[in-house]
């Protein structure tokens, strides 16, 4: 039994729990990233792909982090990695003083991630 469990609580860990993330439509993209200027948000980050979504998470100080994911047929992406393998920032405008290369384009808004 103990084997069981701890196989299961493997599985979640390994897998991410993607479950817990929430699904954003191809016609809500505008507003999956929002310019936040609240002093406890952290920003938006980048937690890597599977086969179907790209998984993202907004950063708060205070409060519970919103999770949401995003088809890859619906958001093309400059550089993938393997979900739960990757955790970058990602811009909503190019920083100054930090070396970003674009990520993606919604519409007219390109989003930004360090370079590695």
């Amino acid at each position: 039994m103990k084997t069981i469990v701890l196989l299961a609580v493997l599985a979640c860990l390994l897998c991410g729990c993607t479950k817990d993330y929430h699904k954003v439509k191809k016609a809500d993209l505008s507003q999956a990233f929002i310019v936040n200027s609240s002093p406890t948000f952290q920003g938006y980050w980048y937690q890597g792909s599977d086969a179907s979504y790209h998984y993202f998470t907004s950063k708060w100080k205070y409060g519970a982090d919103k999770r949401f994911k995003i088809n890859k047929t619906d958001l093309a992406v400059s550089r993938a990695a393997t979900f739960g393998q990757q955790d970058s920032q990602v811009f909503l405008f190019e920083p100054e003083g930090v070396e970003c290369e674009p990520f993606a384009k919604i519409g007219e808004m390109t989003i930004y991630t360090q370079k590695k």
